[in-house]
């Protein structure tokens, strides 16, 4: 190990360094309101200060995911107010905004530069698979609650908004290294080329390992995280309306855990359970004038491969074509309209009797149009947006999704907003489609049988209807001079939520019978269909604080509360009792970050997360460090120690696979940048 922090000091990298370093050390704690070139363009999508924007609205910058220490995703979202990011294992996560959190967080959609990274195998992201070149990330905008006007169905919670820097800001070499302190490294290359007149080319590849989680003794690695992800942009000399963009990568992601088993002998045991993710994409993009306007046309190609270890593999091929036009502005309005369609080809293969797809190939389509006006009521005082997406997808139904935003801003300082929106999550391809046996239950002693098997199916008369959520929203923002502050009130209500109940059938003895000696061992079969419903409240707060020239403070809280709804049925209240306690009823956060001079850099960073669940994971604080040091123009060195003072802690149970719950250990990594 030691000869590899050798390594890293001589051949320098990169990872999540950023090229655009020579901002200078006064920049690196500046939230992107402050940055007047860079704009939010997920709420309206169109580029607009974030003071301007009537939503619950987060934007990482650059510079904010470096100083993070994130080396993920996930990681650099940990800070954000009504996103509870909690780590499952190595590399896997639940990533959930206003609760609703688990292993495939099902009401959050995530896009990268427009394409969207939510599977509709399961609906959610597996994040263990997305690998991105934090480098590369110009910002990350996070939406809380309902997006689904603008962005279509599964936008329910929230949209996390990835957006890559273009190649033209991206010329020159880096190339980084990191490893922590069990040996585990990652190495990543980046190449631009200033193409001239013609634009700039950006070409990356990026591979390494995750280090592992422990068990509740310390020992061991249950788990493991390996891959490597390919791939190029290149982007016109033009911007604005006239500017295109081409890009494209390749990945394959290796993931390991152990879950745990229970045999219809009642019998239980650790099962080693791989995954292979394999992906590739491209996408291109044209901007263009209208009319006066603003025009643009968006197509992508998607195949996702998953295989799960020996239970089966699916295969999602899609490709999406997105077009949309802004008008000249006429009078007080400010209209934007456009059109959709994707097609979505799937293919889910069991190989094990645990699963069952029928059919097991399906080709859905979803069509939509959206059309949103800005309505100008007092200049510079009172704005009204209006708008609505039309959508059609062959996996459910139509689906109207509305919404109304009301913003006030009295003075240059302060804004408050008030909105209603209506989202729908379409079913994924395994709620309609798939049989799951999932375990056994045993019966009470003198019953003529010991247990029974459970399985889960599409219920009869499920009519495959989307959730559906109604959210309200008052929020204030105020801009203290190089700061912010950020305070949120919502409530959801949900509906048509997809669950399982107990078939009034009976038991059921198949042709096929499972056989537990001398038994035979019938099934219950559970019955998914729309029929629960919810309702979540809660605050959220978030500050940027400038105390000197050279210090910041950010701190963020959420406090909420989830109910769903009861019933008579005992699978059904279980079921809700789960989803209720998917996440923590409050969490927070405080980073200081203090800027050295000589090119120094210090961030610490602490996180409460409370109880999750009824204690099957207690309450939690972790403290994280980073030090960074610009040694020459040419060379960074970053030091980062997660867990600081907490040498192990538990911060998920997976609710997917029974999963054996592993613990989070204290480490630091070492990492380098070189770029020239």
């Amino acid at each position: 190990m030691t000869s590899r922090f050798a390594l890293l000091l001589v051949a320098p990298a990169l990872c999540w360094g950023t090229a655009a370093h020579a901002d200078g050390p006064w920049l690196a704690g500046l939230r992107l309101e402050e940055l007047v070139r860079l704009d939010v363009s997920a709420v309206s999508r169109k580029a607009q200060k974030l003071s301007d924007t009537p939503a619950a609205v987060t934007v990482l910058s650059a510079a904010d995911i470096r100083r993070s220490g994130a080396r993920s995703v996930p990681e650099a979202l940990r800070e954000v107010p009504g996103v509870i990011v909690s780590q499952i294992g190595s590399g896997r996560w639940s990533v959930g905004v206003r609760g609703w959190g688990g292993r495939f967080s099902n009401k959050l959609l995530v896009q990268i530069d427009g394409r969207s990274v939510y599977s509709p195998l399961f609906s959610g992201v597996f994040w263990e698979a997305l690998d991105v070149v934090l480098a590369d990330v110009e910002r990350i905008e996070v939406i809380r609650g309902p997006g689904a006007s603008l962005w279509g169905a599964n936008a329910v919670n929230g949209v996390i908004n990835i957006v890559t820097r273009k190649a033209t800001a991206t010329v020159g070499t880096l190339v980084s290294a990191d490893v922590d302190n069990g040996g585990h490294a990652s190495l990543a290359v980046r190449q631009g080329v200033d193409l001239g007149n013609a634009g700039a080319l950006r070409v990356f590849a990026k591979g390494g390992e995750l280090g592992g989680s422990r068990t509740r003794e310390g020992g061991g690695e249950p788990d493991y995280n390996r891959g490597w992800v390919a791939g190029f942009r290149m982007d016109g000399a033009g911007s604005g309306v006239d500017a295109w963009t081409l890009q494209g990568s390749s990945n394959r992601r290796t993931s390991g855990e152990n879950i745990t088993t229970n045999s219809l002998t009642g019998e239980q045991a650790a099962l080693p359970l791989d995954f292979v993710f394999e992906s590739t994409n491209l996408l291109g993009r044209y901007n263009w004038g209208l009319a006066g306007g603003e025009a643009s046309v968006q197509a992508y190609v998607d195949q996702q491969l998953a295989n799960v270890g020996t239970y089966g593999k699916g295969t999602v091929n899609t490709a999406d074509l997105d077009f949309q036009h802004r008008l000249v502005p006429y009078g007080v309005h400010e209209i934007m309209w456009g059109l959709g369609g994707r097609l979505v080809q799937t293919e889910i293969v069991a190989a094990s009797p645990v699963l069952s797809i029928s059919p097991p190939r399906r080709n859905s389509r979803v069509f939509s149009a959206f059309v949103q006006d800005e309505i100008t009521l007092v200049p510079q005082t009172w704005k009204l947006t209006l708008g609505g997406r039309f959508e059609y997808s062959s996996l459910s139904r139509f689906e109207p999704q509305p919404t109304a935003r009301l913003m006030w801003t009295p003075n240059m300082e302060d804004s408050l907003w008030a909105s209603w929106s209506r989202a729908a999550r379409t079913p994924s391809i395994g709620e309609s489609d798939a049989t799951i046996l999932f375990g056994s239950q045993p019966l009470p002693p003198g019953s003529p049988i010991p247990m029974v098997a459970l399985a889960s199916r599409p219920g009869a008369s499920w009519s495959r209807r989307a959730e559906r959520v109604d959210t309200v929203e008052l929020g204030y923002r105020r801009n203290l001079g190089n700061g912010s502050l950020e305070a949120v009130l919502f409530h959801s209500d949900y509906h048509r939520l997809i669950s399982e109940q107990t078939d009034p059938n009976g038991l059921v003895f198949p042709t096929s019978p499972l056989p537990v000696e001398p038994f035979t061992v019938p099934i219950q079969y559970l019955q998914r269909g729309n029929q629960s419903a919810a309702r979540s409240y809660g605050v959220e707060l978030g500050v940027d604080l400038p105390v000197t020239s050279a210090l910041r403070l950010q701190a963020s809280y959420t406090l909420m509360d989830t109910r769903v709804r009861r019933s008579a049925d005992a699978v059904a209240n279980a079921t809700a009792r789960e989803r209720e306690e998917s996440a923590p009823q409050h969490w927070g956060s405080l980073r200081m970050a203090m800027n050295l001079g000589r090119g120094q850099e210090i961030d610490v960073a602490a996180r409460r997360v409370g109880t999750i669940g009824t204690g099957d994971v207690p309450a939690y604080t972790a403290v994280d460090f980073r030090y960074a040091w610009r040694v020459s123009r040419y060379f960074d060195l970053y030091f980062v120690a997660l867990n600081l003072f907490d040498p192990l802690h538990l911060e998920y149970v997976s609710n997917f696979f029974p999963g054996q719950p592993v613990y989070q250990p204290r480490t630091a990594f070492l990492q380098g940048v070189w770029r020239f």
